[in-house]
């Protein structure tokens, strides 16, 4: 069939429904649905409905409709409906129906658990456009656009959070009987609704058991502060509440928030707090009927507030040359100037490419002159005359009280490296050695390890998503360096999309992205148009070099196609469905790249 050009197609779409309509009402909703999918250049005379393999069956909408849709299903038995939930993006989760003629129709159309109905890949029908335009619809015969799904009603309702009214999903009815379309619709809302209520009533028992885990907590013989958390409520008692205030109560929280979004993360973490104090959380969670229901912290402060720490941290900033004044990235810059300074073995804790490196040569240079700093990684191999070697060169460093030796990466040695080092460092002990500084990264190594005690102090480098503050001044900063004549700028749109960039590989990553903008033969401004596709995702997931050429791939091409998908899959030679994998994986959003 061919292509129309968009205004006759537009044309002709509402000259249709001006016969087969008989609501009102419902012409400017499904008139926009065709403009719509013609705009995704949807093609009505085939169907192609992307796949997904495994979808989530275990997100709060699934728990909550599942049991409803097994019901419902018992009690239409025989009869040629077909219920059906899907999530927001219009995936499919569940479809029951028991009758033998309709489940042949949904299968050759692929209306089926796994499958993508959105607008954008089928065109205007029931589920994608009940998701697209927020609102419960009926779409009838000719009123969808693909050809292939005329013979079909549907009556689709979207499915919204209890509590934040966000898009959740969508139910969906769908018989090839002609009958009372407000008697389907009426029975469509009534069991959206149905699924809106038990979801309301999954999250307050989820917010029970959280509540009856953090009560636990608090009325324990030494309760202590106590912080319990998930995505939707924040409790805490009054203990903590009076004891961490102001820039610390923030960090404290925007930690936990972080290591409640990971469901296996349990145990013991230490933080640095902006004031100079450490918390120390105790990790347990709150697990009811199989689902995650958040995170209770029982919180120990060690230390007291310093009362000046801005002031002394602020003299190491700009005695180091070091860029950035947010509160944890200044404690950390000072605790660390002091243990060098002292002379203590130090440990610096951060994620790849938050600065470590950089601080330790800031440190050597402004407080070691004439002192030889060397730098040494675990080695790569195992074999035992690899390890002994390197065993033995740190020892021949060490010896020389004058020496600096950063030993880079100790989170990879294995075990019995780990112990070897140990007894190397302990057999040292009492004779005039150089200062020791280790770098890891930040993991859940138990408070009584052998190797870190050896250490006198140890300082935690925040990752550059606790410094959001500090983005713009490393962004202008990297952009001085690489383009000295000083003669180019960020605009206003650029520099906020910079800001919110998730950055998961830290300082390192944005420096890389800067150093970039700056080699470009561009303009006096930088805009949104000239930031590379990294700059455009929401993944804060640290990704191999074959993923990021990967992921580079598909958002320039999709870039270049206007956020086509189907355009930009032909034209990677992937199918559609593998595409829209590979953007959920990534976080690429086709909406934030127009």
């Amino acid at each position: 069939m061919p292509r129309q050009p968009a205004r006759s197609s537009l044309r002709a779409a509402r000259d249709l429904y001006l016969e087969v309509t008989k609501d009102p009402s419902a012409r400017p909703l499904v008139v926009a649905s065709w403009h719509r999918s013609m705009e995704f250049e949807v093609k009505p005379s085939s169907l192609d409905a992307p796949y997904l393999d495994n979808p989530d069956l275990d997100s709060p909408l699934a728990r909550a409709a599942l049991p409803i849709l097994d019901r419902l299903h018992e009690q239409l038995a025989d009869d040629p409906v077909s219920t059906m939930i899907t999530d927001r993006n219009g995936v499919v989760l569940s479809r029951k129906v028991s009758h033998q003629g309709l489940t042949t129709n949904l299968n050759r159309v692929h209306l089926a658990p796994g499958h993508v109905f959105a607008e954008r890949y089928v065109g205007t029908n029931g589920i994608g456009t009940a998701l697209a335009s927020g609102r419960p619809v009926m779409i009838a015969g000719t009123e969808h656009y693909v050809e292939a799904l005329r013979d079909f009603r549907c009556a689709a309702v979207p499915i919204l959070h209890p509590t934040r009214r966000t898009l959740l999903g969508a139910f969906n009815l769908t018989t090839i009987r002609e009958g009372s379309d407000g008697m389907l619709m009426a029975f469509a809302r009534s069991v959206a609704a149905q699924i809106e209520a038990e979801i309301a009533a999954i999250t307050s028992r989820r917010e029970r058991a959280l509540f009856q885990d953090y009560m636990e907590a608090c009325s324990s013989t030494r309760p202590g502060p106590v912080l319990a958390l998930n995505r939707d409520v924040v409790m805490m008692n009054e203990q903590l509440s009076a004891a961490v205030t102001g820039p610390d109560h923030y960090a404290l929280l925007d930690h936990a928030r972080e290591i409640a979004s990971h469901s296996r993360l349990e145990g013991t973490r230490s933080i640095a707090l902006p004031s100079g104090r450490v918390a120390e959380l105790k990790i347990s969670r709150c697990r009811r009927e199989d689902n995650d229901a958040g995170a209770v912290f029982r919180v120990r402060l060690i230390g007291r507030p310093q009362p000046t720490p801005a002031i002394s941290a602020a003299l190491a900033h700009s005695n180091l040359g070091l860029v950035g004044s947010s509160p944890h990235w200044l404690r950390a810059v000072a605790d660390s100037e002091t243990a060098f300074v002292a002379g203590t073995w130090l440990h610096l804790l951060g994620e790849a490419g938050v600065g470590k490196r950089t601080l330790i040569k800031a440190l050597h240079r402004a407080h070691a002159t004439g002192r030889r700093l060397e730098m040494t990684e675990a080695p790569l191999s195992a074999a035992p005359a690899v390890t002994e070697r390197w065993l033995r060169d740190i020892g021949q460093l060490l010896v020389i009280p004058s020496n600096v030796l950063v030993i880079s990466d100790v989170h990879l040695l294995g075990d019995r490296l780990r112990q070897q080092l140990t007894n190397l460092l302990v057999q040292l002990n009492g004779i005039p050695i150089g200062q020791l500084v280790m770098t890891s990264q930040p993991s859940m190594v138990s408070a009584d390890d052998q190797l870190d005690q050896l250490c006198g102090a140890s300082v935690e480098v925040p990752p550059l998503r606790h410094r959001f503050g500090d983005i713009e001044y490393l962004m202008r900063f990297f952009l001085r360096k690489y383009r000295p004549s000083g003669e180019c700028r960020f605009s206003p749109d650029a520099l906020t999309m910079l800001q919110h960039c998730p950055w998961p590989e830290n300082v390192r990553q944005l420096e890389s992205v800067i150093r970039g903008l700056a080699r470009r033969p561009s303009g006096q401004v930088i805009h949104v148009e000239d930031l590379p596709p990294e700059s455009r995702v929401s993944s804060n997931k640290v990704l191999t070099t074959i993923e990021a050429l990967e992921r580079d791939a598909i958002l320039r091409g999709l870039m270049a196609r206007h956020s086509n998908v189907q355009q930009t899959a032909q034209d990677l030679g992937i199918s559609r469905a593998t595409m829209y994998r590979k953007m959920r994986r990534y976080g690429i959003v086709p909406s934030s790249l127009t």
